[in-house]
């Protein structure tokens, strides 16, 4: 069973860009624009509507390991990818 993951809305209405992805520990993953977070801007979803949804982008990440983010500073900008321990 695939495990909900968190989005920025932002990103879904593309007021945001993607800048912040990261696989959690517990399979789940997060996808986020690098803003503060605002929990009025999280919705719940499955990670393979954003892989759909950003095939471009998030093919990369794709294999990216638990407990591992990418990050970057805007679009094109190649993703920085680091472990990191989440909560």
């Amino acid at each position: 069973m695939e495990r909900l993951s968190i989005v920025s809305t932002r990103v879904l209405d593309g007021s945001e860009p993607l800048r912040l992805v990261a696989h959690n520990r517990d399979g789940s993953w997060q996808f986020l624009d690098g803003t503060p977070v605002d929990v009025d801007h999280l919705i719940a979803t499955h990670a393979h509507h954003l892989f759909d949804e950003f095939p471009d982008e998030l093919g990369p990440l794709r294999a990216l390991p638990v407990g591992h983010l990418a990050a970057r500073t805007e679009p094109g900008r190649p993703w920085r990818v680091e472990e990191f321990a989440d909560e």
